[in-house]
C-alpha cells in the first residue's frame, strides 16, 4: 500500500489551482491506467469504473484535484512534499489531495480483490473549491447511484448533515438630498444599519440534531460615495448557513419579516443534505469503521451535487488546516483511509438485497 504515499507526494507536487487540474489529472489517469484501470477523462474529470459480473447497486466514490491558491505564511515551498514528525506537508495534502489518492488505492485494491457486485464509480473531479465544471457538470454522465462517499478532511470521522448556503442581496432605499439639508432625505445608510441589527438580533431557533441552528450574517455592505450627499442607496449582502430543519422559502420570509430593505434571492442552489439514518449506507460505516464519530459539517463540498444519493462525507486530515499555511495530513490517516473506502464499500455491496439504500 505504501504507493499511496507516493502518489500523494507526486499529485501535492503537481499544482492544481482551480481552473489549471489538467496536469493532476493527467497524472492520476497514469496511475489508474498502470494498474489496468480503465479511465474516461471528461474535461479534466478522471472517471473511473469497475463492475462486478453480478449485478448490484451502484457506489460513487468522490473527491477533488482542486486547491485553493497558496496564501502567505508557509515555512516550506507549499509545492515540495516532505514528510515531517509522521505528516505530508504540502499545500492541498489534506484538501482533498489524501481522499484522492486513498480513493485511487482503495479501487485499485478492489479490483484486484474482485468486486462483490454492482458497479464501483471513482470520481476525481475539478474546480469544488470555486464551483462549476466539476462533479455538478458531469453528475448526470454518472448514472443512478445508490450510494457515495465524498472525500474530505474530516479526521476519518463521519458527516452525516451538512448546512445548505443561501445568500440574499438585500437594496436599503432611501431619498438623496444635501447632507446640510439631511431632513429633506431618507438616508439609506441608515435603513441598512437597523436592518443589520435585526439580522444580528434574529433566532434561527430550529435545532438539527448533528448541525445545531442555523445562521445568517451581513457579510457584504456598501453605500454613500460622498461625504456631503444623503444616500439614497445601500446595498448588503446575507450569508446564510442553514439546516434541513429550514427550507429557504422560511428563511427568506423570516429576513423578509424583520427588515426595510428590498430582498431577493441570489443563489439558493446550495441545500443541505444529510445521510439516511436507518439506511443500508450508514449501516455499513458502522460496521466497517465503528469508531467513526458522526457529526454535522458547516462546509459546503460537491457533497451537495447528490441530494437525492445517501452519501457520507469521509476523509483524513483534519478540516481546521484546509486553505491554511503549513497544511498536512497524517500519514497514518492516509492507510486507514483506504481500508475505510474499501471496507464501507464491501459491507455495502455485500448487504444489499436490492432495497433502496
Amino acid at each position: 500500500m505504501s504507493d499511496v504515499i507516493t502518489l500523494l507526494e507526486q499529485l501535492v507536487a503537481t499544482p492544481s489551482v482551480s481552473g489549471n487540474e489538467t496536469a493532476a489529472a493527467n497524472l492520476l489517469t497514469t496511475y489508474l491506467t498502470d494498474h489496468n484501470l480503465s479511465v474516461t477523462r471528461m474535461g479534466d474529470n478522471v472517471v473511473c469504473r469497475l463492475k462486478s459480473s453480478t449485478p448490484g447497486p451502484t457506489f460513487l466514490l468522490n473527491s477533488h484535484l482542486d486547491t485553493v491558491p497558496a496564501k502567505q505564511g508557509w515555512d516550506t515551498d507549499p509545492w515540495t512534499p516532505q514528510i515531517i514528525d509522521g505528516r505530508l506537508v504540502g499545500l492541498g495534502s489534506g484538501d482533498a489531495k489524501a481522499s484522492v489518492c486513498s480513493m485511487a488505492r482503495s479501487v485499485v485494491e478492489l479490483a484486484q480483490e474482485g468486486l462483490p457486485c454492482g458497479e464501483l464509480i471513482f470520481a476525481a473531479t475539478v474546480l469544488e473549491e470555486t464551483g462549476g465544471g466539476g462533479l455538478e457538470e458531469i453528475r448526470s454522465a454518472l448514472g443512478q447511484l445508490d450510494a457515495a462517499l465524498v472525500g474530505e478532511p474530516t479526521s476519518l470521522d463521519a458527516a452525516v448533515a451538512q448546512s445548505g448556503l443561501m445568500i440574499i442581496k438585500a437594496s436599503a432605499h432611501g431619498q438623496t438630498a444635501h447632507a446640510a439639508r439631511s431632513h429633506l432625505g431618507k438616508n439609506a445608510l441608515t435603513i441598512a444599519a437597523r436592518d443589520l441589527i435585526a439580522i444580528e438580533s434574529l433566532t434561527l431557533d430550529r435545532v438539527h440534531p448533528h448541525l445545531g441552528t442555523s445562521s445568517a450574517n451581513v457579510t457584504v455592505i456598501s453605500g454613500g460615495d460622498r461625504h456631503n450627499v444623503i444616500p439614497d442607496l445601500c446595498e448588503y449582502t446575507i450569508d446564510i448557513r442553514y439546516t434541513p430543519s429550514y427550507t429557504p422559502a422560511d428563511i427568506f420570509e423570516l429576513l423578509d419579516g424583520i427588515t426595510e430593505s428590498e430582498l431577493r434571492v441570489h443563489s439558493e442552489r446550495f441545500l443541505p443534505v444529510e445521510t439516511p439514518a436507518q439506511g443500508k449506507l450508514l449501516a455499513a460505516l458502522e460496521a466497517s469503521s465503528p469508531s467513526s464519530t458522526l457529526f454535522g459539517s458547516p462546509t459546503m463540498s460537491d457533497w451537495v451535487h447528490l441530494k437525492n444519493t445517501p452519501t457520507i462525507k469521509i476523509g483524513p486530515g483534519q478540516s481546521e488546516r484546509s486553505h491554511t499555511p503549513n497544511e498536512s495530513v497524517a500519514i497514518d490517516e492516509v492507510y486507514l483511509a483506504v481500508n475505510l473506502y474499501k471496507g464501507v464499500i464491501q459491507e455495502f455491496m455485500n448487504s444489499h438485497q436490492g432495497a433502496t439504500p
